[in-house]
C-alpha cells in the first residue's frame, strides 16, 4: 500500500483551495443576480407610487380644470399657464426618471412600453406638444430624442 507524500497532500489542498474559491465565486454571483432583481423591482415600484401620487394629484381641484381647459383648447389665464406649464416640467421630469432608470436596467421593459404609450398620448394634445418643442433643451440630449422618437411614431 502506498502512502500520500506531502507534496501530493498539498496538491490535493490547492485542488480543494480552488474549488472553494469558484464555489464563493458562483454564490457571489447568485447573490449579485438576486439583488439586481431586487434593485430592478423597488426602482418600478418607486417609481410607480410616484406616478401614481404625481397623477392623484392633477385631478384635483384647480388643476383638473386648467388640464381640461387646455386639453380642449381653450385659452388659458397668465396664472393657469404658469401652473399648466409647471404641471408639465413636473411630468416631463418624472418621464425623464422614468427613462433614465429603463436605460440602467432598473425598469422592466413591459412597464416602460406601458408608460409610452401614455407619453404618445400625452403628446398628440397640441399645447404639451408646443410646450416640449420649446423646453426640451433643457432635458439630456438622449432624452430629447426618445421623446421625439415617441411623437414619431
Amino acid at each position: 500500500m502506498e502512502y500520500l507524500s506531502w507534496e501530493s497532500l498539498g496538491a490535493f489542498k490547492e485542488v480543494f483551495g480552488v474549488v472553494g474559491i469558484l464555489a464563493s465565486v458562483v454564490y457571489f454571483a447568485s447573490v449579485l443576480r438576486f439583488n439586481a432583481s431586487e434593485t430592478r423591482d423597488a426602482t418600478t415600484y418607486s417609481i410607480m407610487q410616484l406616478a401614481i401620487n404625481f397623477r392623484a394629484e392633477s385631478y384635483k381641484g384647480e388643476l383638473a380644470e386648467i388640464r381640461m381647459k387646455a386639453n380642449m383648447g381653450e385659452t388659458l389665464t397668465p396664472l393657469e399657464s404658469v401652473k399648466f406649464e409647471g404641471y408639465l416640467s413636473a411630468l416631463f421630469e418624472l418621464t425623464e426618471l422614468v427613462y433614465m432608470a429603463h436605460k440602467k436596467g432598473k425598469v422592466d421593459d413591459e412597464y416602460i412600453a406601458a408608460w409610452e404609450l401614455r407619453t404618445r398620448a400625452a403628446m398628440s394634445v397640441p399645447r404639451i406638444r408646443t410646450f416640449w418643442t420649446n423646453t426640451k433643451a433643457g432635458y439630456r440630449e438622449s432624452f430629447c430624442r426618445y421623446i421625439d422618437g415617441l411623437i414619431e411614431s
